[in-house]
């Protein structure tokens, strides 16, 4: 829902002290709410003294913008916890106080695996979680500047039972380490602060969630933005650089066997890039052949191959694709008429004809003696080169290896290898290393060398029994101090015994996608991105059926089905049941995708909300390879999902002053950094790009937020995970970009469509009551609100909001009022503090993590918090397990159980009412005198974008809130307020 009001003047606002301008008619306006009840100002000696402050490993130092300051040093040893400032403030004796913090947005941590923070306590009771919950961290410092060059402001509510009838508090503020949500032990969990804190400014109580400053509380200027230059050409050039050297491992570098679902889809979609080493190569189609067949003997092995598959949920569905891909290719079918391999008899590039420097697929192995290695032109056996070791003096021998390993049975085993040396005492030859299935060196000094002293080439051969439990083998060519030798044309020849029953490659394969595909259609997940994967398997697997064993495929529309439940074009209902059912554990009208197109977990979340290199890959796992289709219905539901998370994308700069837009995160429910990474129409991502998007759909919008990235010049800033992380998954990622996105891209047509969040673009209103979230543009203004912000357990009657302006930053925990019939049943806190949810593992038994997850470093510490009771919201009928059979889980988040009818909540000039039933009606009503602004979205234009529609009421009326709607409420002139 899209702004189409007519252009508003830009607001106006104080360097130094923030105030309202009522951007219509440019009126100074009355501040909407009072000061704060008490300011305590860090490294003041008076302020300080006046409220108490002692610390411990605190230091103040010189802040910017010529504001004193404090910092909070870590401990020495370094621990998790690190130093604090506890003093006394000002509290209301009745209703919520409200805390603040002043800290400076251009400050940043060290490198991507800090994220330094800072935690409120009262009477040593932390004031929320230390990670995700619905009381968020005091601060969360990470590697980018959240507002670069001003300050930005966090506010928490205060417990109401720890401030009723008093008049003061004693709060801390602690600094503590790093936390890596994923880890699966507390050692993993928890990180030391080894650096000092982000400076501390100022700490506020204040009566209302939002107050204005004193007129000397120095805040920075509204920035002028500038445009980046643009450094594209250069990150893109290193990036193909990349690619081209990938297509070469994984055709010849790599153990095809080992090779995973990203490196097999990278070979098989090489194999039509004319640029790459793989273009129309008969090696990769083999190799993609030796990549599946290795995947088909590691699940015979091993069952849990297919849950645990390199995308978790996706199970074995690239095989399905890469099928796809290459089906109409004479030379995939003739590599499918094969038994499935044993496993790699032959490494890589053996003649040594591929590389630069050094042999593709070969490496010096540094344990060993000193020495140089590298592919030679001027001497070989056959072709153009061959492998050069000068050895040094020692001591040992010099060693050169494979990247990888060959795989090997029981039986003999012969080796060969050309040898040429070039003085009277040299001695170099090869030797035969072997391990088990568990890395365990099974025997080695398989030595066999070449004729002592001068030599023309020289054949090298060796026939040895594999040793006994061996299941892989290198080979080492050795080159003893003072010689010089070449190598060239190497050969195995493995004869493990017959095996009594090969197994056809058509077979073996069909048998992966069938069971992928029944497994994962009993085992459907309900997170909208975990729902997206799970239909991508299922529909890659059954498309590669439908090629390969035609009557173990279900129709189209069938496969289909999974997809339009996973994007939301028809109700999620579950897993297919034994009896052909399904389980509707959510009822009959759960959707996964938000009727205003944003994706459904609890509420709105940031970078997990980002799914569209999902939605790409389900769209392109229909379109691409062999018998296409064109789902328009699914094309058409994700481009109206990818327009949905637009607004929510803001502007400011970066750290070089720099125009660039952002992804909102701050009101987000899972996992968040704050701000929000570099994001217009697309972020990068594990397996996504900026450009993607706009190439898959070719929709004006889509190229135009794209384009405009461009011309701010925030492509290239974008680019630094595909050029420095080397994983497989990256790397299809990178190919993707430099094969299809860019050229295609570059043949796109301009378009003038430009972001809604920009400044100068017009109003927008954009509502969701499914997630409970609201996006406004107002001005020089952007809004953004969680009704019910991570209410997992039970209604907390918690908003989050999130206010930007050129010179402000706010984000806020406010408390809100709710209306509406809720359940009877009630939730009670626990004492957890690290977050406040427990984990269900999917066995309907708790996780190895334990409630709450595991406890901080150091002596216990307890939850303010503990003990609230929670109300529950009263589910439908028709949904019998609410909590997806975790109901026997204190603290398992649930999809239903913390979101009541209606809420009601104020924060500066806005005042919002927002109805989530289906069939009701509240009544929003205002207090006081005066006018109000309310905000409605007008009819759709032609590009489906809504208008924001303006009309005045008066403060002290009421407005009806229909079923699943938001009423917006600004305030222009707040003083009768």
């Amino acid at each position: 829902m899209i702004g189409g009001a007519s252009a508003v003047s830009a607001a106006v606002l104080s360097s130094t002290a923030w105030s309202y301008t009522d951007v219509q008619s440019d009126k100074k306006m009355t501040p909407p709410s009072t000061g704060p009840l008490d300011t305590v100002i860090f490294g003041d000696p008076t302020s300080e003294t006046a409220h108490g402050l002692t610390a411990i490993s605190s230091t103040t130092v010189a802040g910017d913008l010529s504001q004193s300051a404090r910092v909070l040093n870590p401990l020495s040893p370094a621990q998790f916890w690190g130093g604090s400032v506890t003093f006394t403030i000002k509290v209301a004796p009745t209703g919520t106080t409200y805390v603040s913090i002043k800290l400076f947005g251009g400050e940043s941590t060290p490198d991507d695996n800090h994220d330094w923070r800072l935690q409120f306590f009262i009477n040593g009771q932390s004031l929320g979680y230390l990670e995700q919950g619905n009381i968020d961290n005091a601060d969360l410092r990470t590697t980018e500047e959240r507002f670069p060059g001003r300050f930005f402001v966090h506010t928490l509510p205060l417990p109401e039972k720890l401030t009723q009838g008093k008049t003061s508090l004693q709060l801390e503020v602690k600094s503590f380490g790093s936390i890596y949500a994923y880890g699966q032990n507390a050692a993993q969990f928890f990180g030391n602060q080894t650096t000092d804190s982000r400076k501390l400014y100022r700490a506020y109580s204040h009566a209302d969630p939002y107050f204005v400053p004193a007129s000397d509380d120095v805040f920075g200027n509204a920035p002028t933005p500038t445009t980046r230059a643009n450094t594209d050409a250069a990150a893109l050039a290193t990036i193909r650089a990349r690619v081209l050297s990938d297509q070469q491992s994984l055709i010849y570098g790599s153990d095809h066997s080992t090779t995973d679902g990203w490196g097999m889809e990278t070979i098989a979609r090489g194999y039509f890039w004319k640029d790459g080493a793989g273009y129309n190569n008969p090696d990769a189609l083999r190799a993609t052949c030796e990549a599946i067949d290795g995947r088909y003997r590691a699940w015979k092995k091993d069952a849990t191959v297919l849950t645990g598959s390199d995308q978790q949920w996706q199970g074995f569905g690239r095989v399905g694709l890469v099928t796809a891909l290459l089906w109409n290719e004479q030379g995939f079918q003739s590599e499918l008429a094969k038994s499935v391999s044993t496993g790699a008899t032959q490494f890589v590039n053996p003649g040594f004809e591929l590389g630069t420097a050094m042999p593709t697929g070969w490496t010096w192995i540094t344990w060993a003696g000193p020495g140089t290695a590298s592919r030679d032109t001027t001497e070989h056996h056959t072709g153009t080169s061959s492998l050069k070791i000068a050895a040094g003096g020692g001591p040992g021998d010099t060693l050169v290896g494979p990247s990888g390993r060959i795989q090997v049975g029981a039986g003999s085993f012969t080796y060969s290898v050309w040898v040429k040396t070039d003085a009277a005492n040299a001695k170099a030859g090869m030797d035969a290393v072997f391990w088990d299935g568990n890395n365990v060196f099974t025997g080695g000094d398989h030595n066999i060398f070449a004729p002592a002293g001068s030599t023309g080439w020289t054949l090298v051969t060796n026939t040895i029994t594999v040793p006994a439990g061996a299941t892989q083998a290198e080979i080492w060519f050795r080159t003893a101090p003072g010689t010089t030798a070449y190598f060239d044309d190497l050969t195995i020849v493995a004869q493990p015994p017959a095996q009594a029953s090969p197994v056809a490659r058509r077979d073996a394969y069909t048998d992966m996608l069938k069971s992928s595909r029944d497994y994962w259609v009993q085992n459907f997940r309900h997170y909208s991105n975990q729902a997206q994967i799970t239909a991508i398997g299922i529909y890659q697997a059954n498309r590669g059926l439908s090629l390969l064993s035609p009557q173990d495929a279900w129709p189209e529309d069938q496969a289909r089905e999974w997809a339009r439940e996973a994007v939301g074009i028809k109700p999620w209902l579950g897993v297919l049941q034994a009896d052909g059912s399904r389980s509707k554990p959510l009822g009959s009208n759960y959707f996964t995708t938000t009727p205003a197109g944003l994706t459904r977990e609890l509420g709105y979340v940031g970078n997990y909300g980002e799914v569209t290199d999902w939605l790409v890959m389900l769209y392109e796992s229909m379109t691409d390879g062999a018998n296409p289709v064109n789902p328009t219905d699914i094309r058409d539901q994700i481009v109206k999902m990818i327009k949905a998370r637009s607004y929510f994308r803001y502007f400011d700069i970066d750290k070089d002053g720099n125009k660039l837009g952002r992804l909102e995160t701050e009101i987000g429910w899972r996992n968040e950094v704050y701000p929000g990474e570099i994001a217009y129409a697309e972020r990068t991502a594990w397996d996504s790009n900026p450009l993607m998007a706009a190439v898959a759909f070719s929709d004006a919008d889509i190229i135009g937020w794209t384009q405009e990235m461009i011309g701010d010049g925030q492509f290239a800033p974008q680019l630094d995970l595909l050029l420095t992380n080397f994983s497989a998954r990256v790397g299809l990622n990178a190919f993707r970009l430099i094969s299809r996105d860019l050229p295609g891209f570059q043949a796109l047509p301009n378009s003038n469509s430009r972001l809604p969040g920009n400044w100068d673009a017009p109003n927008f209103l954009f509502t969701d009551e499914t997630n409970g979230v609201v996006a406004v543009k107002y001005g020089e203004e952007m809004f953004y609100a969680s009704t019910y912000w991570r209410a997992r357990q039970g209604i907390n009657k918690i908003a989050r909001v999130h206010l930007v302006r050129p010179a402000e930053n706010r984000c806020a925990i406010v408390r809100e009022e709710i209306a509406g019939q809720v359940s009877a049943n009630t939730y009670t806190v626990p004492d957890w503090v690290t977050w406040d949810f427990a984990i269900n593992d999917g066995t309907g038994k708790p996780s190895f993590i334990p409630g709450g997850g595991f406890p901080p470093p150091g002596d216990a510490i307890h939850q303010a918090l503990a003990g609230d009771v929670l109300a529950l919201a009263k589910i439908p009928a028709d949904i019998p397990d609410p909590t997806l059979g975790a109901a026997a889980i204190p603290g398992v988040e649930s999809m239903l159980v913390g979101k009541a009818p209606f809420y009601k909540f104020e924060y500066g000039p806005y005042i919002i009412g927002q109805n989530t039933t289906a069939n009701q009606t509240f009544t929003l009503k205002t207090d006081g005198k005066g006018k109000a602004e309310l905000l409605t979205s007008g009819k759709p234009d032609k590009h489906g974008r809504q208008n924001c529609q303006r009309t005045t009421i008066e403060l002290g009326s009421s407005v009806k809130v229909p079923a699943m709607t938001t009423v917006v409420l600004r305030i222009p002139d707040a003083a009768s307020k």
